[in-house]
C-alpha cells in the first residue's frame, strides 16, 4: 500500500507551491520555464487520476472499428493511420462516419488530459 498523500496529491501540492510562491518571485525571463513545468505537472496529475482507462477505451474502440480484438493499441493506431491514408476516411466511404467518430472521441480524451480548458463545455 502506498503512503499518503498519493502521487496525484503530491503533484497538486507541489504545483500550487510553485505557482503561488515561486512563480511570482521569478524574474520575467525565467517564468516561461516554470509555466511549462507547471503545465507538465498538471498533465501528469490528470493522467494519474485517469489511470489506464483512456487507453483501454481507445483500444476497445479501435478493436471494434478494425474488427480485431487481438490487436494492440500501437498496432491498432498504425492500422488506423493506414486506413486513413488509403482513403477510408474520405467523403462517400462506407466506414467514414465510424472512423471520424473514433478520431473525434480519441481527440476529446487526449484534450481532457493535455488541455481541458479548450474542450467545448458539453465535452467536459
Amino acid at each position: 500500500m502506498r503512503e499518503h498523500p498519493k502521487g496525484d496529491a503530491l503533484l497538486a501540492c507541489a504545483r500550487r507551491l510553485l505557482r503561488d510562491q515561486v512563480l511570482p518571485a521569478l524574474p520575467a525571463e525565467r517564468k516561461h520555464a516554470l509555466l511549462m513545468t507547471l503545465n507538465a505537472m498538471s498533465i501528469a496529475e490528470r493522467q494519474l487520476a485517469n489511470g489506464d482507462e483512456p487507453e483501454r477505451v481507445e483500444l476497445g474502440e479501435l478493436q471494434a472499428l478494425l474488427d480485431d480484438d487481438q490487436v494492440t493499441l500501437a498496432d491498432a493506431n498504425r492500422r488506423l493511420a493506414g486506413l486513413i491514408r488509403a482513403g477510408y476516411g474520405d467523403p462517400g466511404q462506407a466506414r467514414r462516419s465510424a472512423l471520424v467518430e473514433q478520431l473525434r472521441e480519441q481527440g476529446l480524451r487526449r484534450l481532457a488530459e493535455s488541455n481541458p480548458k479548450v474542450l467545448p463545455k458539453a465535452a467536459r
